[in-house]
């Protein structure tokens, strides 16, 4: 009896913990997410504390603003910038992709098949130090999905990235 008493124990502490361990795991690696930008014709973007007008202006967002969605209400969008803001937008000012600078010392930053650097991840292409403009896509982890000029898509490690305004 005892012996039953203590695997259901173990059991139910067991299912306790494993809701908590798959959150936490989440919260760490949120997988791959799509970057957006700000597009307001030039002006601000107000970040508010929750979807809608009537919430607290917590802050503003400039035009082309790199950020990333989080969540969405009826119409609003909780975002988080790359910098770490975090608010809620109108998403009727916010499209698809972001632009940023290549900064790497003086080599180039390589764009590679696969978010990884093993041999496995063959070079695409390199873009050299100082560029302007690449197009980032997406973001995962430590990696970012992206284009520059005619060549194709890659992946390129997202340090060496300094987001811009589109």
């Amino acid at each position: 009896m005892k012996r039953i008493v203590s695997v259901a124990l173990v059991l139910l502490l067991l299912a306790a913990i494993m809701p908590a361990t798959s959150m936490a795991a989440g919260a760490v690696s949120n997988g791959t997410r799509k970057v957006y930008h700000v597009h307001t014709y030039g002006g601000t973007l107000n970040l508010r504390r929750g979807p809608g007008k009537g919430y607290g202006v917590i802050g503003s967002l400039c035009n082309g603003t790199a950020l990333v969605k989080k969540d969405s209400s009826c119409g609003w969008w909780k975002v988080r910038t790359m910098n770490g803001r975090e608010g809620w937008v109108s998403s009727k000012y916010v499209r698809e992709n972001a632009r940023a600078n290549v900064n790497t010392r003086e080599t180039g930053l390589n764009v590679r098949s696969s978010r990884c650097t093993s041999s496995s991840s063959n070079i695409l292409y390199s873009i050299p130090h100082g560029t302007r403009g690449v197009t980032v896509y997406k973001v995962d982890c430590d990696w970012a999905y992206v284009k520059w000029g005619c060549h194709g898509k890659g992946w390129a490690a997202l340090r060496y990235l300094k987001w811009t305004r589109w």
